[in-house]
């Protein structure tokens, strides 16, 4: 989560959930910079995908500041598709229009949130960022990935940083 003194509009008050961190750099989604709530088939559209009016609707989030146009799925693990990828124990990561097209018919996730965008580092950034206070850690929880209102996610988050003495 970044710190107060982080002022980067991008990431200023921000919970990024970090799904990659390896040698090849970092991946993640801010999980609360909510958007609106759609209908899936406004999404799909986007993909010039149809589908039969549907009451639902999913939440729209902005992952961050990489390709903008890129939409990726986060929900609940109970949902899979063959290109479904498990990121721990209360969530997965689908392909959009899969998990859209699932979540029209019934059969999606029963938490799902659809990120335009993503944060990225490149290989040793984040690791460099944490060491000059611009982050901290925290461990990813439920209630903070999928909170049902993001405008406490930060607060939140900050009430659980771990403090060494």
């Amino acid at each position: 989560m970044a710190q107060p003194a982080l002022t980067d509009t991008n990431f200023s008050k921000t919970v990024v959930l970090i799904l990659r961190h390896d040698s090849t750099g970092a991946f993640g989604l801010i999980v609360n910079r909510f958007v609106e709530d759609v209908a899936p088939r406004d999404v799909l559209a986007l993909f010039e995908e149809e589908v039969p009016f549907s009451d639902q609707t999913v939440a729209v989030y902005i992952g961050g500041p990489v390709q903008p146009a890129t939409t990726l799925a986060l929900h609940s693990p109970e949902f899979q598709t063959d290109r479904t990828d498990r990121v721990g124990d209360f969530m997965a990561v689908s392909p959009t229009v899969d998990t859209l097209l699932a979540t029209a018919g019934g059969t999606g996730p029963r938490k799902l949130r659809i990120f335009f965008g993503y944060s990225g580092w490149a290989p040793g950034q984040l690791d460099q960022e944490i060491d000059s206070g611009s982050w901290a850690l925290i461990d990813a929880a439920p209630d903070l990935v999928f909170a049902d209102d993001a405008t406490g996610v930060w607060a939140a988050a900050r009430g659980r940083i771990r403090v060494e003495l």
